[in-house]
């Protein structure tokens, strides 16, 4: 993808993600059964927390990346998410959040990145967390420093890849509550689901969008 497209995709995404975004409707398409898109009211103080969805190239092609949690952790261990966490009281804002768990992560410069937007807020009801997924913007492939100790894996993959119909599928997951069977993204033997499904099936509704209709 040469220079001058990136820029044109880049202040396309910046412009859609300013206008309606697809919500609740994308989010329903990848929401596990018997899981709720909002909080119950008697589920305890909610949490704040933020993602990042970096985009950058490489290989001339637009990518992001995803991080595969340690299997002993507390929440949504195992699983495949975008770099994130808690806010915390020396955030500034819950931009800062992301930003700073992408550094903890997987080692990525703030410094280097440009925020362009934001995707709908979500509810987690498993954790009680209410994830804020923020698009961040590389000019190239990011210096990755993984943290071992939140991070077992990194996954580059290639925005389209989303896109292709042999990606969504329904696939039997395993939980501290059990084994059930969830919608999500296939990719290269990782089955992304859940809340961070529920993330790319948003971005994926403006990201189409905008490359079927390139302005």
């Amino acid at each position: 993808m040469l220079q001058p497209e990136l820029h044109i995709v880049k202040e396309n995404l910046k412009d859609s993600l300013k206008k309606g975004l697809p919500g609740e409707k994308a989010h329903l398409r990848m929401l596990p059964a018997g899981r709720d898109l909002h909080p119950i009211s008697d589920k305890g103080k909610i949490i704040q927390s933020s993602v990042l969805m970096l985009i950058f190239p490489n290989k001339g092609k637009l990518n992001t990346c995803l991080i595969r949690r340690p299997s002993n952790m507390r929440n949504h261990g195992g699983q495949v998410a975008f770099p994130g966490g808690g806010y915390e009281t020396g955030d500034k804002d819950l931009v800062s959040t992301a930003l700073r768990e992408s550094f903890e992560e997987i080692g990525t410069d703030a410094s280097q990145l440009e925020i362009i937007g934001a995707l709908t807020p979500l509810y987690v009801n498993v954790s009680n967390f209410i994830i804020n997924p923020f698009i961040g913007w590389s000019a190239g492939l990011p210096q990755f420093n993984i943290d071992t100790r939140e991070v077992d894996e990194l996954l580059i993959v290639p925005l389209d890849r989303f896109l292709e119909q042999t990606a969504c599928q329904i696939r039997k997951v395993k939980t501290s509550l059990g084994e059930f069977e969830a919608p999500g993204f296939y990719i290269d033997s990782w089955f992304i689901w859940g809340a961070t499904a529920m993330i790319i099936s948003e971005f994926n509704d403006i990201y189409r969008s905008i490359v079927k209709s390139p302005r």
